[in-house]
């Protein structure tokens, strides 16, 4: 992160980031310079690459995801970037050496996730959590005018979803998951991928209903462009009607839509229809977000979290 100083962290401010991949990761870079403890609820629904081989081989939760949350908050450059690398060559090809650990620390720890990712979380200096949104194996799939749709890799190459659902319906909420959300100060809900990212985390029960509840501000950070597949077509207002579709009322209390220059790295600028969206949301922040090329700034993205904690 760039500047000439560094504003200092909230005292006792904590925070949960909620969703997954590479959009959560850049509101999770923000969010550690913002408060002094984070947590991130991470989606485990992936089934591809890395991740995916390892699920169907060794029959454990996706790693992919979480692994990039720990990095995220990683306090250890040097072994944030060991935990990064991916083998090229080779049986292990496409793997992250990351993605090995946790699987090695949550088998040493008796098969017990959470365990694995505090282990992970203590050893890369993370001031903060990572934490599965169920601990229960679970199937995305999806319905379309064309049919079902089954596995997350083939919801997000699909355009024009319809519903999206976990199988099963009713998978296992660590109760360390919603404590986090009760009591955090603010809670961040992406940005990423509306029906891959999002919607799994918010479908695993319980965790609407303390998002609701709880005491902390809720902001909606919304995404730069269009996704091709999955949201390919929609408006922003168009995300919130499918949130609404799927989980009824969420809170959303602030929602911060990005006012600016067009992503330089393709794809189609989402559309923020402000009248349409403000009827939607308590609150719309129209905000720069940008990076100055092709993604969520974090730096900028720590400028709203701070003034929201300090409002």
């Amino acid at each position: 992160m760039s500047g000439s100083a560094t504003p200092e962290k909230a005292l006792g401010t904590s925070a949960v980031a909620i969703g997954g991949g590479h959009g959560t990761a850049r509101s999770l870079l923000a969010l550690r310079e913002v408060c002094e403890h984070v947590t991130a609820v991470v989606t485990v629904a992936d089934d591809g690459g890395s991740s995916g081989r390892l699920r169907r081989d060794l029959g454990v939760s996706p790693p992919g995801d979480l692994r990039m949350a720990l990095t995220a908050l990683a306090g250890d450059s040097d072994l944030r970037d060991l935990v990064s690398y991916r083998f090229r060559r080779g049986e292990l090809a496409g793997h992250s050496l990351g993605n090995l650990v946790l699987i090695a620390l949550q088998d040493l720890n008796g098969q017990d996730l959470v365990a694995g990712l505090d282990r992970l979380a203590m050893l890369l200096d993370v001031s903060g959590r990572v934490l599965p949104c169920t601990t229960t194996p679970i199937t995305l799939h999806a319905q379309t005018a064309d049919g079902a749709v089954t596995g997350q890799v083939a919801v997000a190459a699909t355009p024009r979803l319809q519903r999206v659902w976990l199988d099963p319906a009713d998978p296992v909420t660590p109760p360390d998951v919603l404590a986090a959300i009760a009591t955090a100060d603010l809670i961040v809900l992406g940005p990423g991928s509306l029906y891959t990212s999002l919607l799994p985390n918010l479908l695993v029960p319980g965790v609407v209903d303390a998002i609701n509840q709880a005491a902390g501000r809720v902001i909606l950070v919304s995404n730069l462009r269009e996704q091709p597949g999955e949201t390919e077509g929609m408006a922003l207002v168009d995300h919130l009607d499918a949130l609404q579709d799927h989980v009824g009322d969420l809170r959303i209390d602030v929602l911060a839509a990005h006012e600016g220059a067009a992503p330089s790295g393709g794809g189609i600028p989402l559309v923020v229809d402000h009248r349409a969206v403000a009827t939607r949301v308590e609150q719309l922040r129209l905000v720069d977000l940008l990076d100055g090329d092709d993604g969520h700034d974090p730096e900028l993205l720590a400028t709203l979290f701070r003034d929201l904690l300090s409002g």
